[in-house]
């Protein structure tokens, strides 16, 4: 588990980001990142920062990625997912949803596992 930052830190609307360990990739190793929020309930949460319709970040760290409805919108083609649940409900993202990682509030600290929750993807 990593410890990725203060349950503090995820004040209503805002998110933050944090690296991951890098995957194998076709052509060598790959950077990745994923981001902790809160959604609506409350609850936090927390995803890989990647938009499955082109694979660019939503949370592109501009403050910009949650919607007036509480949906969080990925700002390089407008894909709409809930943020409780990574669900895509609108835009280029064709049903494929965000994938969630394993999240646990220890204290006052939030940690993630550096792979998919189970049954991540399955939107």
């Amino acid at each position: 588990m990593k410890r990725v930052c203060d349950l503090s830190e995820l004040a209503a609307g805002a998110s933050v980001r944090f690296e991951l360990a890098p995957a194998a990739g076709r052509f060598g190793r790959i950077a990745r990142e994923g981001f902790a929020l809160l959604a609506p309930d409350g609850a936090p949460r927390a995803y890989l920062n990647v938009c499955p319709h082109r694979g660019q970040p939503v949370d592109v760290g501009d403050g910009r990625l949650r919607l007036p409805d509480g949906n969080l919108e990925c700002q390089a083609h407008g894909a709409v997912f809930v943020a409780a649940t990574g669900a895509c409900v609108g835009g280029p993202c064709a049903g494929a949803g965000l994938t969630a990682l394993f999240l646990e509030v220890r204290g006052a600290a939030v940690f993630v596992r550096d792979e998919p929750a189970e049954g991540a993807g399955e939107q």
